[in-house]
């Protein structure tokens, strides 16, 4: 029995050997057909450049291993392109699934690669890892940190045969979040400027800004919506939601995905410009193109200023009157440009504003005199308000000064809001204060213009205050909080001729038609001032 269980395992053993040698034989016999598709002289010349690249490391300081990593990469595309001359016989259909593992690990020796591209269309290129491998000991931190980003994002590619080396949107948020992440970390880094402008080329992919692709909106909005979650401090979130504004969620097939990729990649060249990081953390939300807008403002202020010291009182006020009119210019192109930013950025969910950001950009903005207020539906640049009297009122004859004066002490409030109950008895200080410079000042070339400001007060708060609330209060011989207010200021202003218009409407309140009759008595006095 011994003798013939010995016999059948010394069969078993020679059978199954026979079967692994037949398969190595048949492994071996595959990998020297595919050995034979390639140049070992040619593969050979990219590795012992990788020597030489080596040997060479040995001898730089970090700074120069850096720069002389350039240098390589350039040296090797060369190599490459010519290796890749001399196999462009090399296809897809060379090669099964085992064929393409047994080229692989061939081409490994050499620290190569097979890289499947499309139409059975193959490249070789270096090992994912190979730059990293080689220069990480060498180069500086920031280098080596941008070189394992890579190699790390290599090695999750598929690179199997017919791959075509795609990637998930998934995948395109994490290495935009990790080019985030390094320009954060290394702002002043050489390589800043390269990788901000692959941030925005993955930008670009993610948000499928292909003029003539039709993306799966509704699927990548699940992603969308994912990365906003994970990462509501990333500036990408700011850009997905200018992106959902443009996107037609209802009916996803009315979105011309043309026209939004001009719209978007028109924001993304606006606000995501080089050295934007930098611009955010001191405050600065505003465009590349209103930011040069900055630097021109300064530049004329500073001209001004200088030019002033020389000029006679008829001169400064010539200059108030042109470089206002130059300044406005400048204001009106720069909120043009940011008119998206200034409806948006310093809001906070539901219409709540983010003062924090607000009071930081107007921090940013002091060194130009300039700073964004609330209007009443949005934001807007302007000048801050003692900008000119500041500037002029050392060079200006009094009447300019005075007016610069009174400008420089307005007040911001919204006649529909609470604040302009706030300021009421300001509101009228300010009425008076216009009435008298008026008097005082008759033949001013800026007489328009402080009747404008008289106006615009005195509307407000006669406006304000005669509602159809305070009508129906005199109505039944009661006295309500505006007619309180207007009994102060006639007694407080008994000549002003606001208290005549205020005593009309006391005494003729019951006119049907007293909106209107007030109306013409405003436009009377604006006309007559």
């Amino acid at each position: 029995m011994k003798k013939i269980l010995l016999i059948l395992f010394t069969v078993v053993i020679f059978v199954v050997g026979s079967v692994l040698a037949y398969k190595k034989i048949s492994y071996n016999k595959k990998e020297q057909e595919i050995i034979q598709l390639f140049n070992k002289e040619s593969l050979e010349s990219f590795s012992k450049n990788k020597d030489e690249i080596l040997k060479k490391l040995k001898t730089l300081d970090k700074e120069e291993a850096n720069e002389f990593y350039k240098k390589s990469r350039e040296t090797n595309d060369i190599i490459l392109e010519k290796i890749n001359r001399e196999h462009d016989n090399l296809s897809a259909k060379n090669f099964t699934d085992e064929k393409w593992n047994i080229a692989n690990k061939f081409l490994n020796k050499y620290d190569l690669e097979l890289f499947y591209l499309e139409n059975d269309e193959v490249i070789i290129g270096e090992s994912s890892d190979f730059y990293y491998k080689t220069f990480k000991d060498y180069v500086t931190e920031d280098y080596k940190e941008f070189l394992k980003i890579i190699s790390d994002e290599n090695m999750r590619i598929d690179h199997s045969i017919n791959s075509s080396m795609s990637i998930s949107l998934e995948e395109v948020a994490n290495r935009i979040i990790a080019r985030e992440n390094f320009l954060e970390k290394y702002p002043d880094s050489k390589l800043s400027e390269y990788i901000h402008d692959l941030c925005n080329e993955y930008r670009r992919d993610y948000l499928y800004l292909y003029p003539d692709v039709v993306p799966d909106y509704k699927e990548n909005l699940k992603e969308y919506k994912r990365f906003q979650e994970k990462y509501p401090n990333s500036p990408t979130t700011e850009l997905i939601g200018y992106y959902l504004m443009e996107l037609n969620t209802d009916n996803f097939e009315d979105n011309d995905n043309e026209a939004l990729t001009r719209i978007i990649d028109e924001y993304i060249n606006k606000y995501f410009y080089y050295g934007y990081l930098k611009e955010r953390e001191k405050g600065n939300y505003f465009s590349y193109d209103s930011n040069k807008l900055f630097e021109e403002f300064k530049m004329i202020k500073e001209e001004t200023s200088e030019v002033l010291k020389n000029s006679t009182q008829e001169e400064a006020n010539k200059m108030y009157k042109d470089y206002l009119e130059d300044n406005n210019k400048i204001l009106e192109k720069i909120n043009e440009n940011d008119y998206t930013m200034l409806d948006n950025a310093f809001y906070i969910g539901e219409g709540d504003i983010d003062k924090e950001k607000l009071n930081k950009q107007n921090k940013f903005l002091d060194s130009y005199g300039l700073e964004v207020t609330q209007i009443e539906d949005g934001f807007m640049l302007t000048e801050k308000k003692d900008f000119y009297y500041n500037i002029f009122k050392n060079y200006v004859s009094d009447d300019y000064k005075e007016f610069l004066k009174l400008r420089s002490e307005d007040i911001d409030y919204f006649e529909d809001s609470n604040s302009f109950d706030k300021y009421l008895e300001i509101i009228a200080d300010k009425i008076v204060a216009w009435e008298k410079f008026l008097e005082k000042y008759p033949d001013s070339k800026l007489k328009r213009k402080a009747q404008n400001m008289s106006y615009t007060y005195r509307a407000g708060y006669i406006f304000r205050l005669t509602s159809s609330e305070t009508r129906e209060s005199l109505m039944n011989g009661k006295a309500n909080d505006a007619v309180k207010e207007f009994n102060r200021f006639i007694k407080k202003y008994p000549n002003s001729p606001t208290s005549d218009i205020i005593k009309y409407y006391l005494e003729n309140y019951k006119e049907e038609d007293i909106d209107t009759l007030i109306s013409k008595k405003l436009n009377k006095n604006y006309e007559g001032e």
